[in-house]
């Protein structure tokens, strides 16, 4: 999305590194007392297994990482005025 403010690819991978980092910093600061600042299911999953998160609390947490990622890339896409639903029409190159 960041290519639609700029046609330089460096600055645009600038510019949203810095803008999810900043994100992150502001949502672990006011959130992290709360939850812990779980916003990846892989760190809950890790703290469920070092059993420092109980295991019965696992599924929500995970369920709300799910809702919030599609959460947030829904209003992403009517930030930039996309359509809420994208086909990817990009060709990807490389592993993975």
């Amino acid at each position: 999305m960041a290519e639609t403010l700029t046609h330089d690819a460096a600055l645009a991978l600038l510019g949203n590194t810095l803008a999810t980092g900043a994100m992150l910093v502001v949502l672990i600061t006011i959130l992290g007392p709360i939850s812990g600042a779980h916003f990846n299911p892989a760190v809950s999953l890790v703290f469920c297994l070092s059993r420092t998160l109980p295991a019965r609390d696992l599924p929500a947490y995970l369920v709300a990482q799910l809702l919030g990622g599609i959460a947030g890339t829904i209003v992403a896409h009517l930030m930039f005025a996309l359509p809420v639903l994208e086909i990817a029409t990009k060709l990807r190159a490389g592993p993975a």
